[in-house]
């Protein structure tokens, strides 16, 4: 019964290294979908 009602872990506890690599990709994708918005912006200006 205590397998059934504790919580099952799905992915591993992330070691507390300041940059591991989930955390460098999500910021790359952040940095890289930022910057595409920019320049898509920049390049056709959405006017009222």
């Amino acid at each position: 019964m205590p397998d059934v009602l504790s919580k099952a872990e799905t992915e591993p506890e992330e070691d507390p290294a300041r940059f591991n690599r989930r955390r460098l990709v999500r910021w790359l994708a952040i940095l890289t979908i930022g910057t595409l918005t920019m320049v898509a912006c920049w390049q056709d200006p959405l006017y009222p």
